[in-house]
């Protein structure tokens, strides 16, 4: 049925929902599950441009790809601890624009299920749907399952 389940993760609780329901079908199927925490790349202008000056300047983009690992691997270890196969979980950190990249990394990886959840970080409670899990139901390759 699925090889390969792509679940993209960003700490929220829509995340951990989807997390759970592709523990769920790995446990049926006995496909991968691949988990990605997509972080926005920021230039060194737009740091410039902070109103908080830190002591030492650090580039954004190492401190949200540190923050991205410590969540893509959260989402592997809680998986496993769920009872997912350690073989077939695997984590993954990627810079850009959320769903583009969610949608380019599932057809690179060929995914065939994409499971992410309906409301993520930056979920809009007026909204039915957030932003990212909208554009990725609608530009993915393959089935998307959002939860």
């Amino acid at each position: 049925m699925f090889n390969r389940i792509l679940v993209p993760v960003d700490g929220s609780k829509g995340a951990i929902k989807a997390l759970d329901k592709a523990v769920g079908l790995h446990m049926l199927t006995g496909a991968e599950l691949y988990f990605l925490c997509v972080f926005k790349h920021h230039s060194l202008l737009e740091a410039s441009l902070s109103m908080v000056r830190p002591s030492q300047l650090d580039i954004p983009d190492d401190a949200l790809k540190e923050y991205a690992t410590e969540i893509a691997v959260h989402a592997k270890s809680y998986a496993i601890d769920r009872g997912a196969e350690s073989s077939c979980v695997r984590a993954f950190v990627k810079g850009g624009r959320p769903s583009r990249t969610i949608v380019r990394f599932a057809w690179k990886r060929e995914c065939d299920l994409i499971v992410i959840g309906a409301q993520g970080t930056n979920g809009e409670k007026s909204m039915l749907l957030g932003s990212v899990s909208q554009r990725v139901a609608g530009a993915a390759h393959c089935p998307t399952l959002v939860v």
